[in-house]
């Protein structure tokens, strides 16, 4: 399947904007770890425009928003 997938912020530190040829039911789990992004990250994963648990299947075609989640006080 292909997919875009986009970083946001401090993300763009490990990878570019691209497209990518997968297996299919990869995951956006799988594809943090595969694209080398640290755990201490703590990722959210946007698809097409909306929130999906990273543990969610992607679909050939998904445009894949890879962001950093904050903390703070």
């Amino acid at each position: 399947m292909k997919i875009k997938v986009r970083p946001v912020g401090i993300i763009k530190k490990y990878f570019t904007e691209h497209e990518l040829v997968t297996a299919d039911g990869l995951t956006s789990e799988q594809l943090i770890s595969d694209l080398k992004i640290p755990q201490k990250l703590k990722m959210v994963s946007i698809v097409n425009g909306k929130g999906i648990p990273l543990k969610e299947k992607l679909k050939d075609g998904d445009e894949v928003i890879l962001v950093s989640r904050l903390s703070g006080g």
